[in-house]
Order: C-alpha cells, then sequence, then structure tokens
C-alpha cells in the first residue's frame, strides 16, 4: 500500500491561454475555468473563457542533504 507522501512527490500544473489578447498563465490542478483580465469589463454574455494549452504533471525535485 502506498502511503501519503506518493502523493506529494508531484504537482499538477495548467496552462491557460487567452484567445483575444494571447495572455499565458499558470495554475495548480484545482483550477478548472479561467477568464483573463481583458475578459472582466465585458458584458457576461460576451466573455469567452482561456483555453486549455497544457495539462501535465510533473514530479516535483526533492533534494536531499
Amino acid at each position: 500500500m502506498k502511503g501519503p507522501y506518493e502523493r506529494l512527490k508531484y504537482t499538477m500544473q495548467r496552462v491557460w491561454k487567452c484567445p483575444d489578447c494571447q495572455h499565458r498563465e499558470r495554475t495548480g490542478g484545482e483550477t478548472t475555468t479561467m477568464l483573463c483580465h481583458c475578459q472582466l469589463n465585458k458584458p457576461r454574455a460576451e466573455q469567452r473563457y482561456m483555453k486549455l494549452v497544457r495539462d501535465a504533471v510533473r514530479r516535483v525535485d526533492q533534494k536531499k542533504n
């Protein structure tokens, strides 16, 4: 049985890209949708969400002394 340490060895990273201004932003795995800062001034019906560019799991580097 694997212990809780197995969960701590990996991080989830997502890269989002705005379709209008091409702004990119990195978030953790807990974010499922993203709204760019350029969309906040638009009416709710015209807002466009950011597109998911990359969804990856990365191993955290653990340096031992």
